[in-house]
């Protein structure tokens, strides 16, 4: 009886595990998929190492891959013939955001950007931005750094003789040519300012020689645009000590003694905010104008020997546009430029 009994247990119990189901297959972990990292591409037509405007447009894109996870992609000293086929190689890879650093990639970026919607193109140092829903384009607002340079020279010059050496007439240059030429002679009417162009943003000995020649030509203050010609702009001032006004990058690294200060661009901030845009879905095609009050333009690192009555003037009127006190068009309004 003993042996049926547990015959008769062991049957119900098998019968209870069949009747349950048996034992559940525990549940498969679901599979979370890293999520795809953006791509962003940096197109220059200088080298990145010029410590200017190339080098300040490679360390925003160098921010987007450190801060935010991008992977990213340059190339440098691109010839102008060859902006719209770089810009579509680019967009061939998938590129998320393409970026054409410099006023002269405008016709370019329009063209490639109409044949690519899909892809998100900015223009940094141009003012293309909102023609097509997929371009936006961030340019520094003009003529407040040539306003303070202009001052600055005007208070330190002692042959009363400036020079500016820039690269291309484009329209930001000669906006702040204008700004620094009109400042200088409202805050100093003896002054005199020569301008000279090179033609090439690239061509350090170009910027040099157009350098020396306004130092043999009385010059003591120097204001240089010319992305890597600013260099050579630094080079003749140092050579000949003489001052140089550092533009885009803060310069004063180059030389020191010689860079009174410079006026810095922050171009990071510009592709930051845009690259932030297609992450966080909000891309809005614009026009940007970025200035002193946004945080995006500034002064440089000051040399010790700056005069210090002309750099408490400069710092004054720099805390101005800062808190709003002064604007560009109160500014351009006082040397007698309307814009």
């Amino acid at each position: 009886m003993k042996k049926i009994t547990i015959y008769f247990i062991v049957l119900l119990l098998v019968f209870n595990l069949v009747g349950c189901g048996g034992a559940e297959e525990p549940a498969e972990e679901p599979v979370v998929e890293e999520p795809v990292a953006l791509k962003a591409a940096l197109l220059t037509s200088g080298p990145i190492n010029d410590g200017g405007w190339n080098t300040a447009a490679y360390n925003g894109l160098l921010l987007l891959e450190d801060k935010h996870g991008f992977e990213i992609s340059y190339t440098e000293n691109i010839k102008q013939d060859d902006h719209v086929t770089m810009l579509r190689n680019y967009a061939k890879k998938d590129f998320d955001l393409i970026i054409g650093h410099g006023y002269e990639y405008g016709d370019a970026l329009q063209e490639v950007a109409e044949e690519y919607p899909d892809i998100y193109f900015l223009n940094t140092g141009g003012m293309i931005g909102g023609t097509k829903p997929n371009l936006s384009s961030g340019v520094f607002e003009n003529g407040v750094l040539g306003f303070l340079a202009g001052r600055l020279a005007a208070e330190v010059t002692e042959t009363n003789k400036i020079g500016f050496v820039g690269a291309m007439e484009i329209p930001t240059v000669i906006g702040e040519v204008e700004a620094l030429t009109a400042a200088s002679k409202y805050f100093n009417p003896e002054v005199n300012v020569t301008v000279a162009y090179t033609g090439s943003w690239v061509d350090i000995a170009a910027g040099k020689e157009a350098a020396l020649a306004q130092i043999a030509n009385g010059c003591d203050f120097l204001i240089a645009i010319g992305d890597a010609c600013n260099a050579g702009v630094i080079q003749a001032a140092e050579e000949n000590d003489v001052w140089a006004f550092g533009w885009s990058g803060d310069m004063n690294v180059l030389a020191p003694d010689h860079v009174i200060t410079s006026g810095v661009q922050s171009v990071s901030a510009v592709i930051e905010l845009y690259a932030m845009q297609i992450t966080n879905n909000s891309w809005k095609s614009e026009a940007g104008v970025f200035g002193i009050a946004e945080g995006t333009q500034f002064l440089g690192v000051w040399a010790d020997g700056t005069p210090e009555e002309a750099k408490s003037n400069i710092l004054a009127d720099y805390a101005k546009f800062e808190s709003g006190e002064y604007t560009r068009d109160i500014a351009l309004e006082m040397i007698g430029l309307s814009h």
